[in-house]
Formats: structure tokens, C-alpha cells, sequence
């Protein structure tokens, strides 16, 4: 698990229109695989949570001494684009030395250079030693890709709350996949991570999730079962919700460990102490306070961005296949267009899609609702096929 609203009256306008809609200028770096058809945003709802583990109002308040972090990470998710960065220290990130203009630069390695050339300025100019040096960190805006993530949350995330609804868990955790993958159901890590709620494989291994042929990792709603799951185990272990959510990074044993050593819950006070701090990498010591300045900027969205949207639901139809079939057959679903097929079922697998391996019979697949019936008719008459060869 790693790491990343629209004024009515533009609503308005633009939502007879949706099929056609041309969101090139409010996502200039949207290359959407399926064209999206957008709606109204609207706030989240936090209500009726009174029976949600760990609840109160002020569980996801922000814990003193950690103001400035958690402001920090809202500038970055709401005042700096990805064509922008911050040049900070790693230990304190509220220290920032100097905002990066990085636009007409067209490669990352022109990026790069221009970035280690104002990296070397600070550290001659302001003198700094070699540990400062080495604490000096760029962050990349991501008030574009937040508000692109916001957009994208529109197709799944009513449904992901249903879910942590029903697993009496606080809605506001649905948030942690903006910091996870930004909603990005393509998102996969280096170190194995995969799917919105970037499962790592061995989290995974006790939930069967993973075969050669499927990975519900990649499944934005069999994903969120689990991570549901996780999250109240976590919770149960650490009774608190800054370190349950920071051990879905860090690891919840490793979190009860910190805890027990430096004889403190207090999740400040592990991050600020000079001996705790070096048991959190980076990302786990800010993965609170991201997640937090999420909640802020999703909450407060047409404070922050000029345009907000949402994308309707895929217009899709789940089906629980009789029989196995070929990745070829499913393609059929979607007229040919695979790319379509695969933002359907992010969960077929690499030898499926590439190698020809078979989906399973029992496999749930999406189809768009317009094809169920074809495709409900197509199974049949493989299923009689593969019973007259028996």
C-alpha cells in the first residue's frame, strides 16, 4: 500500500451534453480510455455514523502537532499543479525552501536538470550542511491530478461507502484512494502494489484474491472488501484511527511495536521524536496527514478548484460466467474495443489479456448493460457446446 466541483451553473451547462463532453480543458493530462460522461459533484455525506467503529466527530480531526504537516500536503493537492513542485525538508515538509516552475519543460529529464539546478542554488545560497542536503526533498503538485482523481472517484465511489457502510466502518476512510492511487484503477507500484487500494501481494495471499487469470486486487470493489477488512483489523489492534490508517502503510504490527517503545499512541509525538521518526519512512510519517489534507480537499472542493465533476458509473452489468471463455470472447462484448474491456474488468490479468489463458468459469465480469443479454446468449450456446463435446 503505497502512494497520490464544479459550480451548478457549469454543471448545468454541460451535463445535456455529456456523451460528447471535450474535457481537454479542465484535465489537460486526461487521456481517458473510455470517454467519460460526467454529472454533478457534490460534497460528501458524512452523517448517520453513529454505530461506525471508532466514530465520533473529532476522529478525524487533525492531532495537534501536526497542523502544519497536514497544511503542507493540502498546498500540495490544492495550489501547485503537476507543472509546479516544492523543494523542502523531508524531516520537517513545513519547511519549504523554494516553489519549481516546471512549465514548458516537455521530458523529465529536462525536468530533472532544472530541478537539481535549483537544488544546488538553495544548498550554496543558504549554506547548508550535509545533513540538510540530504533531507532537501521535491514534491510534485497535484492540484491537476487531484482534481482529476475527484472526477474519476465519481464512478466508484458511492459504492465504495455502501460497502464500508456495511462493514460499520467510517466512510471518510474511502478517502485513503486519493492518496493510494489518485482512483487510478490501472495504478500499479514497483514494489508490487497493485489496484486503487494498492494491495500488496502478500496482504492479499490470505484472501485468495490473486490467480494466473484474476486479481482482485484490481477490482475496485472486491479491492474495497478487503481493504475494509484490513482496516478493521488494523483498528482493532491499535484502537485509533491515526494509527490504524498509518498501518495500512507502515504495517499494524509495526505500529503496535512503535507504540509499545517509545510508550506513546499519540501519532504526533511518534512522528516528531528524533528516535521513533527513524522507524517511518517518509511516506508512512506523512500518510495521515495526507490522507487528512484529502478529506479537506475533496470536502471542500469548489473552494479549491475552479471546475469540479464527476464521471457517471460505467454503464455496466455484472455476470458470473457459466463456462470459461477467452479474453477474445469478452473483446466481442465491447464491439472490438479492448481498451473499454479491460477499464470494465481491471482484474484479468496480464495472461489473459496477452498470453491467452482462459477466464474461469465463476469469474464475475462486467459487460456494458447493453450487451448483458447478447452476451447471457453467447454463454449458452458455449455451455451447450462444451457439454455435446463431453
Amino acid at each position: 500500500m503505497k502512494h497520490f466541483v464544479v459550480s451548478i451553473l457549469v454543471a448545468a451547462l454541460i451535463a445535456p451534453a455529456a456523451q460528447a463532453q471535450d474535457l481537454s480543458d479542465i484535465f489537460p493530462n486526461m487521456v481517458p480510455k473510455v470517454m467519460p460522461e460526467t454529472r454533478m459533484w457534490r460534497p460528501p455525506i458524512y452523517k448517520n455514523q453513529s454505530k461506525s467503529l471508532g466514530y465520533d466527530s473529532k476522529a478525524f480531526a487533525t492531532p495537534k502537532g501536526m497542523e502544519k504537516q497536514v497544511q503542507f500536503w493540502i498546498d500540495v493537492y490544492s495550489k501547485y499543479t503537476s507543472e509546479q513542485g516544492i523543494l523542502h525538508d523531508s524531516d520537517n515538509v513545513e519547511k519549504v525552501y523554494k516553489i519549481v516552475d516546471l512549465k514548458g519543460l516537455k521530458t523529465e529529464r529536462e525536468k530533472q536538470k532544472r530541478i537539481d539546478e535549483v537544488k544546488k542554488e538553495i544548498i550554496q545560497k543558504q549554506g547548508l550542511n550535509k545533513e540538510q542536503s540530504e533531507n532537501l526533498r521535491y514534491q510534485l503538485g497535484q492540484k491537476d491530478r487531484m482534481q482529476q482523481a475527484i472526477f474519476y472517484s465519481g464512478r466508484y465511489v458511492e459504492d465504495m461507502e455502501k460497502i464500508f457502510r456495511e462493514e460499520k466502518l467510517p466512510v471518510e476512510l474511502v478517502r485513503m484512494v486519493y492518496v493510494e492511487s489518485s482512483f487510478n484503477i490501472m495504478a500499479r507500484s514497483k514494489v508490487g502494489a497493485s489496484g486503487v487500494w494498492q494491495i500488496m501481494p502478500y496482504t492479499a495471499r490470505p484472501f485468495r484474491m490473486v490467480s494466473s487469470s484474476v486479481d482482485k486486487r484490481n477490482h475496485p470493489m472486491d479491492a474495497t472488501r478487503t481493504a475494509a477488512k484490513l482496516l478493521k483489523s488494523n483498528y482493532n489492534m491499535l484502537q485509533s484511527w491515526p494509527l490504524a490508517v498509518t498501518g495500512y502503510n507502515h504495517g499494524p504490527t509495526g505500529v503496535a511495536k512503535m507504540t509499545k517503545s517509545y510508550k506513546s499512541r499519540d501519532l504526533a509525538h511518534l512522528i516528531e521524536n528524533v528516535e521513533s521518526r527513524r522507524s517511518f519512512g517518509f511516506a508512512s510519517r506523512n500518510f495521515y496527514a495526507c490522507f487528512l489534507a484529502a478529506l479537506e480537499v475533496e470536502k471542500n472542493a469548489q473552494k479549491y478548484f475552479d471546475t469540479v465533476l464527476w464521471s457517471k458509473p460505467l454503464p455496466s452489468q455484472d455476470l458470473k460466467l457459466p463456462v470459461s471463455i477467452k479474453y477474445k470472447d469478452l473483446v466481442k462484448w465491447f464491439d472490438g474495443d479492448h481498451e473499454k474491456a479491460q477499464v470494465y474488468n481491471p482484474h484479468l490479468t496480464y495472461n489473459v489479456i496477452k498470453k491467452g489463458f482462459r477466464i474461469p468459469s465463476k469469474t464475475v465480469i462486467s459487460v456494458p448493460k447493453d450487451k448483458y443479454n447478447v452476451a447471457l446468449i453467447s454463454l449458452s450456446h458455449k455451455g451447450r457446446s462444451i457439454a455435446s463435446d463431453k
